[in-house]
């Protein structure tokens, strides 16, 4: 019951006319009945008219509404700053990030003479070739049977032939998807490497020339085109190469080896000593920094510097 006169207010009896609070059941003179008594609604009218059921359906659904509204937030907030994956076959393979290539202490070399690391063996396409390579030739194969003219499956085909050593077949897929899209600058890197396998020595120049060129920013690209011209025994040609690669990853120390030889082997020894010794200093734990050192040592004494 409530004491507050204001809010409970009264009733007159209808027996006796007596003011008795509208909070009792019989007439405190009379004892006649009185009408009775109801607490009053904290609601709205219009709240009452929903019912109890209806209002807390309403309540919750507020609340659900709410809480979903803050997770899209979250979710959007969380997608802007994710980079979205290339999904132009050609864009993809003009403009992929570069991948790193590995550096001259993880690459094999000549036992018993200073020689340049193998070529930077940087694959490009986007074929997953980290599990069974059989299946996904067979993939690739299988997408292939349906969608004949995609340049980057037959790339990624290409690949997997290459690792599973069908070099051959391999180059066919490289040609084809070069020939589909000629300003694809990873199917002529992968054309030229594959084509370098089986001693095609002047059509791998060129196609690696023609990366090059499509793919200015590459270091990888301007190393294995100085290689070859190493192999063919053009240094004169390979300097300029290797120089290129160092102004775009003065880091590889791959690439101040390679110019160091080249450089020696042109009878520019002093600028030679200099890449010698720029290579000792950035991989000194590389398998050949002893022999490097002690030819660089030979070099020196040599030169007469």
């Amino acid at each position: 019951m409530f004491d507050d006169e204001e809010e409970i207010g009264f009733v007159i009896c209808a027996s006796c006319g007596a003011r008795i609070k509208a909070n009792r059941e019989r007439c405190l003179r009379c004892e006649a009945p009185l009408v009775a008594w109801q607490k009053p609604e904290l609601l709205p009218s219009w709240l009452q008219r929903w019912g109890g059921d209806t209002l807390i359906f309403g309540i919750v659904a507020i609340v659900v509404v709410l809480v979903i509204a803050v997770v899209a937030f979250d979710s959007r907030q969380v997608s802007d700053d994710v980079a979205r994956p290339v999904s132009n076959a050609k864009t993809s393979a003009r403009t992929a990030a570069l991948p790193v290539a590995p550096d001259a202490a993880a690459l094999p070399v000549a036992v018993g003479a200073i020689e340049p690391p193998d070529f930077l063996d940087v694959r490009r396409g986007t074929a997953d070739l980290s599990g069974d390579i059989a299946a996904a030739r067979a993939k690739y194969e299988a997408a292939i049977a349906r969608t004949p003219d995609s340049p980057e499956l037959l790339n990624n085909l290409g690949l997997a032939l290459e690792r599973l050593g069908q070099i051959d077949a391999a180059i066919v897929r490289f040609e084809r998807a070069a020939q589909l899209d000629p300003q694809g600058w990873a199917y002529h890197f992968n054309l030229a490497h594959a084509v370098s396998q089986r001693r095609g020595l002047e059509r791998a120049i060129a196609e690696y020339r023609l990366a090059a060129g499509l793919a200015p920013a590459d270091y990888a690209t301007q190393y294995n085109l100085g290689m070859l011209l190493h192999r063919k025994g053009d240094e004169v040609a390979a300097i300029p190469e290797f120089q290129k690669g160092i102004e775009l990853a003065p880091t590889v120390s791959a690439l101040h080896l390679a110019l160091a030889i080249s450089f020696e082997r042109s009878g520019r020894k002093a600028e030679a000593q200099r890449e010698f010794e720029a290579y000792v200093e950035m991989a000194p734990a590389a398998p050949d920094a002893a022999s490097v050192k002690s030819h660089l040592r030979s070099l020196t004494g040599a030169s007469g510097s």
